[in-house]
């Protein structure tokens, strides 16, 4: 791992929790769970790994990675197909089944510092993560477009910045834990939330601030409670190395 990602770690733990956690390592399984899975395959031409955009592709499929694609036309795309190749449709098939490969580790446009990651487009410094247009800083995440900064998170839109485990976002800035906020900031735990900031624990909102469990606080009471709640988030993180989720607690899937 390129060491300006877990730089970018620490410093969005620092912008959400008040303090870093440590290494980005010790909370990878953590930061995947619910990220949509990417696949580790073996390139059928030189045995290297390759990363494709899901585990589940048939069996029997070969791999490619792209860098590899020039010794690929060389042995196997520019050899014609000769009378007997096309006979008969099965034929056919058969013939064009030899020549088909998966592509992974696909990394294209203006990237650099681009790690176990696949589909990846003008995009710096991404690690394990697949389906990612224009950002920088992001790990183990997947589907996401003109963000920075982001830890966990699954189809992320646009603008989105200082990120960990949220899914389906918009312009969500310095939110942990969300599903569904579009335009929101400064939100913990929270689930479709629309036009809305400082807002922890609460559900079905639009164009509200200083929230805790759908309840209205002032703005000292609010922030007194909240850094209890941080507090506690960071502690419980430090030693267990996760939280429980926002899909966890919907599920009913919490354990202490």
């Amino acid at each position: 791992m390129n060491p300006e990602i877990n730089t970018a770690w620490k410093k969005t733990c620092k912008v959400l929790l008040g303090d870093e956690l440590g290494e980005l390592k010790n909370y990878e399984e953590w930061l995947l769970r619910y990220v949509e899975p990417f696949g580790m395959k073996k390139s059928a031409i030189s045995g290297k790994d390759v990363i494709v955009s899901s585990d589940k592709v048939p069996s029997g499929s070969k791999f490619l990675s792209l860098d590899e694609m020039d010794q690929y036309m060389r042995e196997v795309g520019k050899a014609k197909f000769n009378i007997d190749d096309v006979k008969d449709l099965d034929s056919i098939i058969a013939v064009a089944k030899e020549k088909a490969f998966y592509i992974g580790n696909v990394v294209l446009g203006n990237s650099r510092q681009v790690e176990t990651s696949n589909r990846c487009i003008n995009s710096s410094f991404i690690y394990k993560t697949q389906d990612v247009y224009d950002c920088k800083f992001v790990a183990y995440s997947s589907v996401l477009r003109f963000a920075e900064y982001i830890f966990g998170g699954n189809a992320i839109g646009e603008a989105s910045k200082f990120n960990i485990k949220t899914f389906e976002t918009y312009k969500n800035v310095r939110c942990m834990e969300t599903i569904r906020n579009y335009v929101a900031s400064d939100c913990y735990f929270t689930g479709s939330l629309e036009n809305c900031t400082n807002c922890m624990f609460s559900f079905n909102q639009r164009n509200k601030s200083y929230l805790i469990g759908n309840c209205q606080f002032s703005s000292e009471e609010y922030h007194k409670l909240k850094e209890k709640l941080i507090c506690d988030m960071r502690d419980t993180l430090k030693s267990k190395k996760a939280l429980p989720s926002l899909i966890d607690i919907v599920n009913g899937d919490v354990h202490g």
